[in-house]
């Protein structure tokens, strides 16, 4: 009988140490009651610092990841996120942004940042400092289509982006010349 109960407790052990996690809400994280947008604004501006854990933005959803468990809050319906990282001689490719862990060249610049809508709309035409991680978070309407356009000092880029469902959230291909 004893065989059988220490048998018993062994497996129930093992079973139950594989569903414990040292993460169990976002409150944990210091993150419990934040909008998607107010986690990304505060990654941005430093009044959010990640400690343990990741952050990826998808058009409709964030996800922070903290040891084995995903959190998933929605994207606010009205706007699209776009984190823009424009360089001049190195980048990555991205297609889905990583708030905690994506790193552009240019940080802490100045640039100036135009989107003109495919009707002739002026959606932004504004001066913009990059993030401390060569990043610029544009906060864009949804189900557009326009030409952003980037200028630092002497250099520009332009790309057609779109802001529909499914589109990217990290732009990495913009290089100034």
């Amino acid at each position: 009988m004893k065989r059988l109960l220490l048998a018993f407790t062994v497996l129930t052990v093992i079973l139950l140490s594989g569903c414990q996690t040292n993460t169990d809400s976002l409150a944990d994280l210091g993150l419990d009651n934040l909008s998607s947008k107010a986690i990304l604004d505060g990654l941005a501006d430093g009044s959010i610092t990640p400690d343990g854990y990741a952050v990826s933005v998808y058009d409709d959803e964030l996800v922070v990841i903290a040891d084995d468990e995903r959190f998933y809050l929605d994207m606010p319906e009205d706007q699209f996120y776009l984190s823009v990282a424009p360089f001049i001689d190195q980048t990555h490719e991205c297609l889905y942004h990583s708030a905690t862990g994506c790193r552009g060249e240019m940080k802490d610049e100045t640039f100036h940042i135009s989107l003109i809508s495919d009707s002739g709309t002026v959606i932004m035409d504004e001066t913009i400092t990059s993030q401390s991680n060569g990043f610029i978070d544009l906060w864009l309407p949804r189900d557009i289509e326009g030409t952003l356009t980037i200028t630092y000092n002497d250099l520009s880029t332009s790309k057609t982006i779109t802001t529909y469902t499914d589109d990217k959230t990290c732009e990495t291909t913009m290089q100034l010349t």
